[in-house]
């Protein structure tokens, strides 16, 4: 079954619903009549039958359907009412169709940026238990890098600065970030890195905490 039939048979079977009851229930409770007044099934009719949403929710709780309300509204019918409807819910689908279609696309092209500690064990040449390991003890990234034989606090500055420059630059050339947003990060990526790098964990991080 092709899109375009797939979309017409879920919209018919909204209508349906609608129109055989299925959905009373739901509206004429308080959750249900929120829904309606913000634009929802009882809405659309209320305005194609030009009928106040209060006074078609009462008739529908005496008993009646939509289309007999339809029927008995002057210049008004079950298969105007049926028509309306299906548009309407041809128009809502059409929207979460292109809702979605973006936030697929926006997942396919997701670009993941590692954080300061995987690039930080990477670069340091430690297993990620190692390097939480001294975390924990209160050594900063930067104390980790000084100490560490052809690394410094320095470098790896450098390395983390490098992998987020590059994580932007893959964001833009997939339009889920623009220039101007990339170059706003990039105005504050150094100094952010460093805090990042400089900043205290574990136990010392807990002991100047206020009690």
């Amino acid at each position: 079954m092709n899109r375009s039939k797939t979309r017409k048979l879920f919209a018919g079977a909204a209508v349906v619903a609608v129109i055989a009851g299925g959905t009373l229930a739901a509206v004429t409770t308080g959750r249900g009549a929120a829904h309606e007044n913000r634009g929802g099934p009882l809405a659309t009719a209320s305005t194609y039958l030009g009928v106040p949403v209060t006074q078609l929710r009462s008739e529908l709780r005496s008993g009646k359907s939509l289309a007999e309300i339809a029927n008995a509204t002057s210049g008004k019918s079950s298969a105007g009412l049926v028509a309306v409807l299906l548009a309407a819910g041809k128009e809502k689908l059409a929207k979460v169709e292109a809702n979605l279609s973006k936030r697929v696309a926006a997942l396919v092209n997701r670009v993941d940026v590692p954080g300061p500690r995987a690039v930080a064990a990477r670069y340091l040449g430690l297993k990620p238990a190692e390097l939480a390991s001294e975390l924990r003890s209160g050594k900063t990234l930067a104390q980790i890098a000084d100490a560490t034989s052809g690394k410094s606090a320095a470098g790896l500055i450098d390395v983390i600065v490098a992998e987020r420059r590059s994580a932007l630059a893959a964001r833009v050339a997939a339009g889920s970030l623009t220039q101007e947003q990339a170059n706003s990060r990039l105005a504050r990526l150094r100094s952010r890195v460093t805090a990042a790098v400089n900043r205290v964990r574990g136990a010392r991080a807990a002991a100047k905490r206020p009690r």
